[in-house]
């Protein structure tokens, strides 16, 4: 018997990750986000530290920097960037392979398209651009420049980094089961939305 998956891509501030935690904590499965960091770097014998440093970010040609540690799972002479998200595609199928779960960011929804033993439910949450900025404000403690500086360039890292690993657009709305605005209803009403669409999945077939 598949399992049920919730892949949760998410704008920065629109809160996405509280909201993957509390749809997990509902439906009594486990949420996977920073977690998959340590896991990747678990997985293939590299200090976590490193690859902490290259999470949902872009690499950069300028500042290229190769992989020559780590265990056979690591294609030495490769970059962080993408040996990081060689293992983290890895762990996130052992993953979806041995329970239902709710995985946040890395490119979850693109890494687990054509697992026929996963039932897949995509998800995206977005906010106005300046509720993102007030939660990151009251978060953080920043200033409004600040928080709007920090939410312009994560958002503008996490997109060029999935679209150099998808091949596709980060956050298009046509491409998600649901794609929901935190802005309108809040969190609990994403929470409610995506725990009611879990809820009618199905098994897919082992």
């Amino acid at each position: 018997m598949g399992h049920r998956i919730i892949s949760i891509g998410r704008q920065f501030g629109s809160g996405g990750h509280e909201t993957g935690m509390e749809t997990a904590g509902r439906l009594g499965i486990a949420c996977y986000d920073k977690e998959l960091i340590a896991l990747a770097a678990e997985h293939g014998e590299l200090r976590h530290e490193k690859l902490a440093g290259f999470d949902e970010k872009q690499e950069n040609p300028w500042l290229y920097e190769a992989v020559y540690e780590g265990n056979h799972r690591v294609t030495k002479g490769q970059s962080y960037s993408s040996v990081l998200f060689k293992l983290q595609s890895e762990v996130i199928r052992a993953i979806a392979r041995r329970e239902d779960a709710v995985i946040i960011g890395r490119c979850a929804d693109y890494i687990l398209r054509d697992m026929k033993d996963v039932n897949l439910l995509t998800v995206f949450i977005a906010a106005p651009f300046d509720i993102r900025v007030q939660r990151k404000m009251e978060l953080e403690h920043i200033s409004r420049k600040k928080a709007e500086a920090l939410v312009r360039k994560t958002d503008q890292q996490r997109g060029a980094y999935y679209r150099s690993h998808t091949g596709m657009e980060w956050g298009a709305p046509g491409r998600f089961d649901l794609y929901l605005d935190t802005g309108e209803g809040g969190i609990q009403a994403a929470v409610d939305k995506i725990a009611a669409a879990y809820s009618k999945m199905g098994y897919a077939d082992a």
